[in-house]
């Protein structure tokens, strides 16, 4: 704005600067005039020489105060109409516009299908179909019987061996596999009751992702020869099921 103010101005003071050079170039030229006039007016007598030269004198003085008092103000006025229309504040009305929020709203739409509970359908119809094969050839096999439930603070297994009559059977090695590697418990250990064992096995951040868990009863960890059937867990998400419970493998004799 400024910019367009400035040269505004200035072409209006090129403008009165031409004017007024103008001026004194035809000024200049009336008062040559008179030096070759004379000669041509002598019939004239000397009555017309006191007005002739009263005249180029008079004039000079006038037409330069009409030219500048006409011309400035004009410009001025018109220079100010000029700046008053600001484009620059009609320009920024659309800026808002493009700052508003309308795709956030788009994005939150698709976050509301991931809360349904659609998986826990699927899945919670999964897990407790997980059954082995009972081999007759094992010295244990799986009752049935886990139980299953959401827990979203932890995922773990836990079970129980049993002998003949019920009772538990401490000592036996009990073995978890999937993506991590093989892990293993001893049956009566680490403070658990007689014939009880558990598993604890992802880290928190693992909770929400799917995993294939197997389970089954083994000689040893030097020598991790089955001795029962496998137990097959498909985990899906802790939320949906995390804690699945009562696995208990049974004497098969």
């Amino acid at each position: 704005m400024k910019l367009r103010y400035v040269l505004i101005v200035g072409i209006l003071v090129f403008l009165n600067g031409f004017v007024f050079t103008v001026l004194l170039l035809m000024l200049s030229r009336e008062m040559a005039r008179p030096a070759a006039t004379p000669t041509m007016v002598t019939t004239a007598g000397p009555t017309f020489q006191p007005t002739f030269t009263a005249t180029p004198v008079g004039p000079s003085p006038t037409s330069i105060p009409e030219a500048t008092a006409t011309s400035v103000p004009e410009p001025m006025a018109t220079s100010t109409l000029v700046i008053a229309p600001a484009t620059a504040t009609y320009t920024n009305t659309p800026v808002p516009p493009t700052a508003t929020t309308g795709p956030a709203t788009a994005t939150n739409t698709p976050g509301t299908p991931t809360a349904t509970t659609a998986p826990p359908t699927a899945t919670a119809t999964s897990q407790p179909t997980a059954t082995a094969t009972t081999p007759t050839s094992y010295e244990f096999r799986y009752a049935g019987g886990m139980q299953s439930a959401p827990n979203c603070g932890t995922v773990y297994m836990e079970g129980k061996i049993t002998g003949v009559g019920g009772e538990g059977v401490n000592g036996r090695t009990v073995r978890l596999r999937f993506a991590a590697g093989p892990f293993y418990r001893v049956s009566g250990e680490e403070g658990k009751p007689p014939g009880e064992w558990g598993f604890s096995p992802l880290a928190p951040a693992n909770y929400h992702l799917p995993f294939t868990f197997l389970i089954d009863v083994v000689e040893s960890e030097a020598n991790p020869s089955p001795q029962s059937d496998t137990v097959e867990i498909n985990f899906t998400d802790s939320c949906v099921e995390g804690q699945f419970t009562n696995i208990i493998f049974e004497d098969a004799r």
